[in-house]
């Protein structure tokens, strides 16, 4: 009986280690087949580092000049077609619709189309390109002289292009039908093939991850606001508690975070973004909230500076009581400054983030 029961145990012994075998065999063979589904969708093509684009200049479907350094500050796609082609433009095409749809109204992003066939193409660039619901300002379609044409692609973006002598309209040119990734310093970032529509989710993917690094400066600023709004707490429980010296301290202090947060604001504003404004992305009654928010952040902020530098020479002269008149109004908007631009933030890059 003994030897029985001891042949039963080992065969449920061997039965279950069979059934681990088989679990862990067939669960190893699902993650290589996500990963293989990974791998495909997300070429390694997107991540390579091509170089820079070089300067060139064209003119765009209403016949405005474009240069790359028009586009400074912000991620784009750069695309090559013609309207005959039957080798795959209409999927390269499609695919920047998506692209399009995907970025529509995001000032970060720009998409740019490059007509390889002007001689054809340009007469009816414009209708075209409304045609695909384009958006003035985030999409180009660019044309110009075809070897000027030809000269850019090869030259600026590291790809082929020309003219084959072939009688078939469409195939007429020969070229790549790669989508570039540019950043925002005119490097091209890396490329994916536009006719193969289960890359378009990488290629958003890689312009968003190239987009999201120019947030950490407005990361800086609001992390500045938010010190100095705790410094001015600060501050003024050291002075209700007649610590005057560490009061002097916390609020000089304060006032040089101020000037440090004037100083990587402008920065951003006007360097890295060029001067044009961040996109509010948020809709329906938040929209009053929030550029009221900004729009008293703002009125205040000019105000509050010259108050903040007087207060604190005033007060640096020991002139106490014009020290203590000013300070009493200066404190509250200047805490009010601090807290909301923290506020703005909060609301623009992360409640409804531009991209």
């Amino acid at each position: 009986m003994g030897h029985w029961a001891a042949s039963q145990s080992r065969a449920r012994q061997e039965a279950d280690q069979r059934t681990r075998i088989r679990f862990l065999t067939g669960a190893a063979l699902i993650v290589l087949v996500l990963a293989g589904s990974a791998s495909a969708d997300t070429p390694d093509s997107l991540y390579s580092e091509v170089g820079a684009v070089k300067p060139f200049e064209l003119v765009d479907a209403y016949g405005q000049p474009f240069r790359p350094t028009d586009l400074k500050g912000r991620v784009w796609i750069a695309h090559f077609f013609y309207r005959s082609c039957t080798e795959g433009c209409a999927q390269t095409t499609a695919a920047m619709k998506d692209l399009q749809d995907a970025f529509r109204g995001k000032p970060d992003v720009a998409l740019v189309s490059i007509n390889l066939d002007p001689e054809t193409d340009a007469p009816t660039l414009k209708e075209y390109a409304e045609s695909l619901g384009t958006e003035r300002g985030q999409w180009y379609f660019l044309t110009g002289n075809a070897d000027d044409i030809y000269q850019v692609v090869q030259t600026c973006f590291f790809q082929s292009a020309g003219r084959t002598g072939a009688t078939d309209p469409g195939k007429a040119v020969m070229h790549t039908f790669n989508l570039m990734v540019v950043d925002q310093n005119g490097m091209i970032r890396g490329y994916a093939s536009g006719k193969d529509p289960t890359h378009i989710p990488a290629l958003i993917d890689r312009v968003r991850s190239l987009v999201r690094p120019r947030f950490t400066l407005p990361a800086v600023n609001a992390s500045l606001n938010g010190l100095c709004a705790v410094l001015l707490a600060a501050g003024y429980t050291a002075i209700r508690m007649r610590r005057e010296l560490l009061h002097k301290s916390i609020m000089l202090t304060a006032l040089l975070v101020s000037a440090v947060f004037l100083g990587c604001y402008l920065y951003y504003h006007f360097v890295v973004l060029d001067g044009r404004p961040t996109r509010f992305a948020g809709e329906g009654w938040i929209r009053p909230v929030y550029f009221g928010i900004l729009l008293t952040h703002t009125v205040l902020a000019a105000i509050v500076a010259p108050l903040a530098i007087f207060v604190a020479y005033q007060g640096l002269r020991d002139r106490r009581p014009r020290h203590v008149k000013v300070a009493r109004w200066t404190l509250p908007i200047w805490f009010y400054v601090s807290v909301t631009g923290v506020v703005i933030y909060v609301l623009l890059y992360h409640v409804y983030p531009p991209i």
